[in-house]
């Protein structure tokens, strides 16, 4: 039954590929990073996908979840991975947390690029700031995983992008998080650590530049320039120069 349904969703897939130019799918799988196959689909040509629907999209929440859980664990292209994030996300209005946080907090355990930890970031910091008591625990766990994708999950999941937030972690919680990450190694969390302190600078930003200003020094090059973007040009040579010794 579920290689029935990856079979359906992977054939549309290589449908709407046959005429992507072989050097343009090389480039975008490069661009990706990903360690599985890909047909080399823009996420708009993906997003249309997914908008024709499949022969399961009529489905109720309860029969069609399950459904896409076997999807994602069972593809085999990066761009089929991508489907049930898509559907997830498009849910409106959004379903209680207890009906699919128990389903899609295991998603996190196969992520193998950024492109899909991205997306799924957006539902996992709707869920935290749905059930922060509920989702919280299990980011703050994440945030001391050995699988660097977890890690990454553990900071871009606090906002995603705080102007979606209605309410956001207390900025304890999300410094307390970032800076158990300073260090890490990898360039991917970097990258979300960078993104994370941008989101907590639009949120509180007379706590979050103070902290630029402490760690200026240690802050990984990989999450710099996002850290420091909405900063004000004399904010950002105040940093600079912190990040110089001066």
């Amino acid at each position: 039954m579920a290689n029935r349904y990856v079979e359906e969703v992977e054939g549309r897939l290589r449908h709407a590929a046959t005429d992507v130019d072989p050097a343009k799918r090389d480039e975008r799988a490069h661009f990706m990073k990903t360690t599985m196959p890909m047909l080399g689909l823009t996420v708009p040509q993906q997003r249309a996908v997914f908008k024709q629907g499949f022969s399961f999209s009529g489905e109720a929440l309860d029969r069609q979840l399950p459904i896409w859980d076997r999807v994602w664990r069972g593809a085999g292209l990066h761009e089929a991975k991508m489907q049930p994030v898509f559907y997830i996300n498009s849910l409106k209005p959004k379903p209680s947390v207890g009906d699919i946080w128990p389903v899609t907090r295991g998603w996190a355990d196969s992520l193998n690029c950024w492109d899909q930890s991205d997306e799924l970031s957006k539902h996992y910091a709707g869920l935290l700031e749905a059930a922060p008591a509920t989702v919280m625990p299990v980011l703050e766990a994440w945030n001391r995983d050995a699988d660097p994708w977890k890690r990454r999950q553990s900071l871009v999941s606090l906002f995603c992008y705080a102007q979606l937030r209605r309410k956001c972690p207390p900025a304890g919680t999300v410094l307390k998080l970032v800076t158990a990450l300073l260090h890490d190694e990898d360039y991917y969390v970097q990258k979300g650590l960078g993104w994370t302190l941008r989101e907590s600078f639009n949120t509180y930003p007379e706590r979050t530049f103070a902290f630029l200003i402490r760690h200026a020094r240690v802050i990984a090059p990989a999450a710099f320039q996002a850290a420091t973007e909405k900063l004000s040009p004399a904010q950002k040579a105040e940093v600079k120069a912190a990040r110089k010794g001066r």
